[in-house]
């Protein structure tokens, strides 16, 4: 069996459409308005706790105690209609890739479940891996790779992600890689777009 993990935001949907946009604001309020952080202040801990621990949320449990479940609830309470509409040729790609399609995201499942409703191809994934399924722990640390090796002991992985850092602890544990939304990334294979993938490429991997 072949197991392709397949990352969300900015992945399964160009970055141009501005979804995360709309996420990171709605973390920026969070810290604000729950946390009493002060505007100038938020940039400065996001990104020490992305480049820490992976995730703003992460960092804010570490040292906040926050409540994930509000914070995944909260930040992704979003307007998503208006950006994302059905993507035919998304979904014909996907139907022409042979491999168990398992969603890997560091989004709650029910912000994956709009997102795959709304570009129309929900059906085409056997399960979707979030945040919560890993325990709160996220990409690129290694411990949700390892959780859904153990849970499908695939022969062969194959992953894509827009995110570097994400891909590099793929290749570390002997994943074939796609980096999306650039040609000069550090995957196995670079394309701008998900459908660019050659499916000939990765059915014979």
């Amino acid at each position: 069996m072949k197991v392709f993990l397949i990352d969300l935001d900015n992945t399964l949907y160009p970055a141009e459409l501005g979804v995360f946009d709309l996420v990171d604001k709605r973390i920026n309020e969070y810290m604000i308005k729950f946390l009493g952080m002060k505007p100038e202040e938020v940039p400065r801990k996001r990104i020490e706790y992305w480049h820490t621990y992976g995730t703003t949320m992460a960092g804010l449990m570490r040292h906040y105690k926050i409540d994930p479940y509000h914070f995944l609830e909260f930040t992704h309470d979003i307007e998503l209609e208006d950006r994302i509409k059905p993507n035919p040729k998304l979904r014909e790609k996907l139907q022409r890739i042979d491999a168990v399609k398992i969603v890997f995201t560091n989004a709650p499942k029910k912000h994956a479940e709009r997102v795959l409703e709304l570009l129309g191809v929900i059906d085409q994934f056997v399960d979707i891996f979030d945040i919560i399924s890993a325990d709160f722990i996220g990409k690129p640390h290694r411990y949700p790779y390892q959780k859904i090796a153990d849970l499908t002991k695939a022969r062969s992985y194959v992953m894509a992600d827009d995110v570097d850092k994400n891909l590099k602890t793929a290749k570390e544990l002997g994943m074939f890689t796609i980096q999306i939304g650039t040609k000069e990334g550090i995957g196995h294979l670079n394309v701008e777009l998900f459908e660019e993938i050659p499916e000939d490429l990765i059915n014979h991997l």
